[in-house]
């Protein structure tokens, strides 16, 4: 008797196929981290948009409450769907990768996510009840040093584990490189996004082929 082609034993070419198979997991955190890197960039762009003033002039601008909003559901999608990263390398330099993802999500949950919820909601109040104090608590200034050191270690974790594993193009790891370059160079204004829209980028990307079939690569 000839053995089936969709022999499913371990080893066997089939089995290998099927493994290679994104799961719906995959899938899922792919088009989460997808429509999350759109929603944020355009929620950015959008707040840039009301950055037109001085002062509390930003805060109280009609376009600022909306657009953050729209910053912040899309930062949150990605988040949720940052375990892509991890979906698509695989055994692929698997331990910088590792660090990459948990040094890349704790900035995002703590800066664009907090901070972000911060700027649109607490900024506006307080620029329609005193205005905006001039300086912000000091408590405050730890906490976002504590996420750019996290930041360091995971952008350059992450930009290096894609270009020894080389299953993502390499101009992911660099938009990853530049991104923590302009988190500490670009400071106020529309320009300080560009480093989110760098690291955006590169999500994407990982976003796409997370959702894509047939291009995970194995976990180990």
């Amino acid at each position: 008797m000839t053995s089936p082609t969709t022999d499913p034993r371990p080893g066997s070419a089939v089995a290998a196929r099927i493994e290679a198979l994104p799961s719906a997991d995959a899938r899922l955190a792919g088009l989460a981290l997808m429509a999350g890197s759109v929603l944020a960039t355009i929620g950015f762009l959008g707040v840039s948009l009301a950055m037109h003033g001085t002062g509390d002039g930003g805060p109280t601008d009609p376009l600022w409450q909306p657009m953050y909003g729209v910053a912040l559901a899309g930062n949150v999608l990605v988040v949720l769907g940052l375990p892509a990263i991890l979906a698509v390398h695989g055994r692929a330099a698997r331990r910088l990768t590792l660090v990459g993802y948990v040094g890349i999500f704790a900035p995002l949950v703590m800066l664009n996510v907090a901070e972000t919820t911060i700027e649109a909601f607490i900024k506006p109040y307080l620029a329609s009840h005193g205005g905006v104090p001039a300086q912000i608590p000091a408590g405050l200034n730890a906490f976002e040093a504590v996420a750019l050191l996290l930041l360091i270690a995971g952008a350059v974790c992450l930009a290096v584990a894609v270009f020894r594993a080389r299953v993502m193009p390499l101009w992911v790891g660099v938009a990853v490189i530049v991104s923590l370059v302009g988190a500490f160079l670009l400071h106020g204004g529309p320009t300080a996004f560009i480093s989110d829209y760098c690291l955006f980028a590169a999500l994407f990307w990982f976003g796409r082929r997370a959702a894509r079939p047939g291009t995970v690569t194995p976990a180990a």
